[in-house]
């Protein structure tokens, strides 16, 4: 199923991909460059900010149209990051194409447009943004140590969730004013809208502290972190990341106070014990180390970073065994994670077993070359198949397969081919299976699983795999968007119904999951609001299939004027029903 982003009142751009596309796009590999090399793209994104008459500050409002078409840029950006093919040899799966984009997009122009409504006390501001990303920035950016990249995609994804939960706030309240009967009532949304207007510049000085975190700048990083924190004093990520960079900058008194802050405004973020963890690392304090680990550990079992740091700090204890134990729980959870295989490999060694070190050195060294060739395999296999020669894609990954047996993508790419290109369903189980036999812990094979067993009407088999996705990725929204779309096709709709509305709570921004929305509705027979999903799903993504979706509820409800404009515009777009 297709999906797309959205923004809650306005949507001008939008963008659509399959999940053959998609993972496509997340595999996608990138070829090492010289500084030389580099250059420069220049990207263009257009949104708007819905403002509600006098109630809302002129200045915040365009900063929010700026960063709605900012956002818009930088998906543009991210279809260059993922294709670029002068780069530092690197996998990117979707949250790191984000980051990266997030992190070296570079603002250079925007223009400001006002448009007055005339059927509503309120105007639009539609901005303009014309950013630049350098090519070298990129490079930079992706040859970070992996775990300080997975720091911040982390990071990213929790900004992301600010503020989309602010973004439903602010309209939430604009809703209520609308709807206010008195003055009184008015004017106490209207001070709330003034306080979530700081708690959104609070989130716009937070994204720019971390581009100079980025670029290795942590006192102006810290300084950012500063004016966000005074701007709302309870974004716990600002406490955070100002922690981080203070303790970059070995100010290790002032990051403690600003981890303590963090874990007072959100205890149960594992972010903020890592910090404490490391800070009483470089400060030698490794029994405290442990502890603050194990409770990251406990917040977070499946986040791989903690379990090697608190080997690492358990090894400095002497405690090599424990420490073993850690790297075990840690390579369980990542097999392609060369770090912790390094490190329990010394481990090892301390202990007096040279053989199993020098496997899991061999190992973490194998890590390394495999990835890096592997990776241009995958990539010209991939080059192929869009050309339509599955032939010779499934040629260089069989070659692949017999070189580096252990290198999960290449069987997951094998399986695409097989599943989407070939419809041959038994060789692609066969691959899905050979991935999760290499990592359970990788929630996307069992996703493909799942859309393999639903062609093969293995219904029950896809059930326990969506599970199994969701139980490793608790946020994989398309996944609970999937199942819903299932349970749709068996009318289990209000099944379907709990299923996407956690999809769109996950992501707010996807057309498709409210496509799927209104098909449950229109089985529970809930007309209208099959229609108010269909209107938001065609806003974003003016598909043939969604026009006609909605000239079907059109049809429903007696319109059938309106059901024949729909079916129309669906014809005139290629759709064939």
């Amino acid at each position: 199923m297709r999906n797309s982003s959205i923004t809650v009142l306005f949507r001008i751009k939008a963008k659509c991909c399959t999940m053959k596309k998609f993972l496509i796009a997340a595999l996608s590999i990138l070829l090492a460059t010289s500084p030389a090399d580099a250059k420069v793209e220049t990207y263009e994104g257009i949104d708007e900010y819905y403002v509600l008459g006098a109630v809302e500050n002129i200045n915040v409002a365009r900063e929010r149209a700026r960063e709605k078409a900012l956002r818009a840029a930088q998906e543009k950006a991210g279809v260059y990051i993922h294709t670029f093919s002068k780069m530092a040899n690197t996998k990117l799966i979707e949250d790191e194409i984000v980051t990266v984009a997030s992190g070296v997009l570079r603002v250079i122009n925007t223009a400001y447009e006002i448009v007055q409504l005339t059927d509503t006390d309120g105007y639009l501001i539609r901005a303009t943004v014309k950013a630049d990303i350098d090519s070298g920035d990129v490079e930079k950016f992706l040859k970070k140590d992996a775990e300080e990249i997975s720091k911040r995609v982390a990071n990213e994804k929790l900004i992301r969730l600010q503020e989309e939960q602010q973004d439903n706030k602010i309209e939430a309240l604009k809703q209520k004013y609308i709807q206010a009967a008195t003055v009184e009532e008015k004017e106490v949304i209207a001070q709330k809208i003034v306080e979530e207007d700081n708690v959104f510049l609070s989130n716009v000085k937070l994204r720019e502290g971390n581009k100079f975190r980025d670029e290795g700048n942590h006192g102006r990083a810290a300084e950012l972190f500063t004016e966000a924190i005074e701007l709302n004093p309870e974004n716990f990520l600002a406490w955070n990341n100002r922690g981080w960079a203070y303790a970059e900058q070995r100010e290790y008194k002032r990051a403690m106070e600003d981890f303590n802050k963090a874990i007072e405004l959100n205890a149960n973020s594992e972010f903020p014990y890592l910090g404490r963890g490391w800070v009483y690392n470089q400060q030698k304090k490794f029994a405290e180390a442990v502890k603050e680990y194990s409770k990251a550990i406990e917040l977070n079992p499946k986040y791989a970073i903690s379990w090697n740091n608190r080997g690492a700090a358990k090894s400095w204890l002497n405690q090599m065994r424990e420490a073993v134990a850690d790297y075990n729980k840690a390579v369980e959870l990542n097999p392609s994670y060369a770090k912790a295989y390094e490190n329990r490999g010394k481990a090892y060694s301390a202990l007096g077993d040279y053989e199993k070190s020098a496997e899991d050195r061999q190992r973490s060294e194998q890590l390394k070359w495999s990835n890096k060739h592997a990776d241009k395999a995958i990539e010209k296999a991939l080059e192929l198949q869009k050309r339509g020669d599955f032939k010779g894609a499934l040629k260089l990954l069989n070659d692949a397969a017999k070189l580096y047996p252990d290198n999960q993508y290449v069987y997951v790419n094998r399986g695409n081919i097989y599943s989407d290109s070939l419809q041959n369903y038994e060789r692609a189980l066969a691959d899905y299976n050979k991935t999760i036999e290499i990592n359970p812990q990788f929630s996307w094979p069992y996703f493909n699983r799942a859309l393999v067993y639903r062609k093969l009407n293995r219904n029950d088999d896809a059930l326990t795999d969506y599970q199994k996705a969701l139980e490793i990725d608790p946020n994989y929204a398309k996944a609970y968007n999937s199942r819903a779309w299932m349970y749709c096709q068996q009318g289990k709709f209000n099944e379907a119904l709990v299923d996407v509305d956690k999809a769109l709570e996950l992501k707010p921004n996807e057309a498709n999951f409210y496509d799927t929305r209104a098909c449950a509705y229109m089985g529970l027979k809930r007309y209208e609001d099959a229609l108010a999903d269909m209107d938001k799903a065609i806003k974003l993504s003016p598909e043939g299939e969604y026009y006609n979706r909605r000239g079907e509820i059109y049809r429903l409800l007696g319109d059938e004027t309106k059901a024949q404009a729909d079916f129309a515009s669906a014809k005139k777009l290629g759709y064939d029903n």
